[in-house]
């Protein structure tokens, strides 16, 4: 049994983690054309659009999306209708979109005159009020497949729109539309994710018409469940914004145009373990609604092992290759960025075993306490701007950013310890850092004896057989692994698994 819920795991981590590959792909190919056709002040006006979008969206979910998710699967679990509860929230949600949206419509020209002290871009506003319905109904829509577990199509339909998007915003601005020819990308894009998953959850009736008497209890308990998922929203946008919200006071345009590429880069490797803990928060929801407190052990402990020996030479490898990586894919430009990208990625891999938790404060019901962890992360590193800021510009922010992913990560560690045992594989988060440490200064002196920003798939083929040897010297890979691989490839990857199991094991 246990090994049918990691194969299950590993299946929709999988599914999830392959769309963030294909998507990063598509957004690195996308970023390569924005960046070069856009000036960096314009670069910098993205960064206000997508900050108002961020700001509109988070006030409009009300905190429901992850409650949705939650309640979903533990109803499942329980083998309880869901479909009161999937209703009440698509109704609400609709109707909240659709007032931010008129509301941005109506505030354009004060939001252009306030936000980037220019009356130019007024349209802009009014055009982004159309993204931001399509983008705040979207989440929704997200968390109820999420919820029914239906992560293969969740998977296909991000790769969907994401393919969508970047190239129709791509399209329109070599076409000369400028940043009004990007937000239709972003509205195309989206769409394209609500028209095919609203097909999906139609046809299979995930949600279905109820009386409004009938549907009220349910949206109480959602919204007694989520208003402090809604405060802890808040504060989650203010962890994930502050930094490049605090710049652009601070900064002109062009320099947090160079830090939002570095954090985008980043970005790409912290999708990972994203993905699993995307996989891990409906299980871990449905086992604790079928009480199976083991089985959320397991997960912790089995996902740590895989987050450690994946995502942690990723992030030691974007590491290594920071600047060949932006100045090939963003241009000469934002080279500037490789070190806030060295920055970020050796705090990211520091912090990344959050990830194999997976929401277990949600699924506790201890939406409080996720308010307060992240109040404190942001408060903790915030103190540190009045010495990094001055001193050191982007580069203090970067380190800033970077201190508010460790605490937050240790502070979820000791408040979850109060309530579960925590076991992360330890064996595997050491056997990966020395691997990976070993991988990094493999690569940097092979940059140091020839650097060439065209000469980065050498580099990443150099990090990734000293990483591979690494590990198969220290027996880092086991039977169980190559099992696991082997029930989620079927009898199709047996060929691979061979190769695989030879090189490693």
């Amino acid at each position: 049994m246990v090994e049918m819920d990691s194969t299950r795991l590993v299946k929709g981590s999988a599914y999830l983690a392959t769309q963030s590959i294909v998507t990063t792909l598509i957004g690195a190919v996308a970023l390569a054309f924005i960046a070069r056709i856009l000036t960096p002040v314009e670069m910098g006006v993205t960064v206000v659009l997508m900050l108002t979008l961020g700001l509109a969206q988070v006030f409009t979910d009300l905190g429901f999306s992850g409650g949705l998710t939650k309640f979903v699967a533990e109803y499942r679990g329980k083998g309880v209708d869901y479909t009161l509860m999937s209703f009440g929230a698509v109704l609400t949600k609709a109707l909240v979109a659709g007032s931010a949206a008129a509301l941005c419509f109506l505030m354009a020209p004060w939001l252009s005159g306030f936000l980037l002290k220019s009356g130019e871009y007024i349209f802009l506003f009014q055009l982004l009020s159309v993204n931001i319905l399509t983008f705040c109904v979207r989440p929704t829509v997200h968390n109820l497949l999420w919820g029914v577990n239906r992560l293969r199509e969740m998977a296909i339909l991000n790769v969907v729109s994401a393919f969508i998007g970047r190239t129709s915003a791509v399209g329109f601005l070599l076409c000369g539309f400028g940043l009004v020819g990007l937000v239709i990308g972003w509205i195309l894009g989206e769409l394209a994710y609500i028209i095919l998953g609203a097909l999906i959850i139609v046809r299979n009736r995930y949600v279905k018409i109820h009386p409004l008497g009938e549907v009220v209890p349910y949206l109480k308990m959602l919204a007694k469940f989520s208003w402090p998922l809604f405060v802890t929203g808040v504060v989650l946008f203010l962890y994930s914004w502050f930094d490049q919200a605090l710049l652009l006071v601070y900064a002109p345009l062009n320099e947090v145009a160079v830090y939002s590429i570095a954090f985008k880069a980043f970005g790409v490797i912290a999708l990972m373990p994203v993905a699993l803990s995307g996989a891990l928060f409906p299980y871990y929801s449905e086992q604790h609604g079928k009480d199976e407190q083991q089985k959320i052990v397991a997960g912790v402990h089995g996902s740590s092992r895989y987050i450690a020996l994946l995502y942690t030479p990723l992030a030691l490898g974007l590491m290594a290759t920071a600047s060949p990586a932006i100045t090939l894919f963003a241009g000469q430009t934002y080279a500037g960025g490789d070190v806030i990208l060295m920055i970020l990625c050796l705090f990211g891999g520091l912090s990344g075993l959050v990830a194999s938790f997976g929401g277990l404060l949600l699924v506790y019901d201890m939406t409080p306490t996720v308010l307060l962890i992240n109040v404190a992360s942001v408060v903790g590193s915030v103190v540190m701007l009045p010495v990094l800021l001055p001193s050191f510009g982007v580069l203090g922010m970067a380190v800033v950013k970077g201190v508010a992913m460790v605490i937050s990560f240790v502070l979820t560690v000791v408040v979850l310890r109060k309530r579960m045992p925590i076991r992360f594989d330890g064996e595997a988060v050491w056997k990966s850092w020395a691997a990976a440490i070993g991988m990094f200064v493999a690569v940097w002196l092979v940059e140091y004896v020839y650097f060439s920003p065209y000469l980065l798939p050498l580099y990443v083929v150099v990090g990734g057989v000293v990483y591979a040897v690494a590990l198969r010297l220290l027996g880092a890979v086991n039977e169980n692994d190559m099992r696991l691989i082997r029930n989620l490839l079927g009898k199709k990857g047996t060929v691979i698994v061979n190769v695989v199991e030879k090189v490693l094991v």
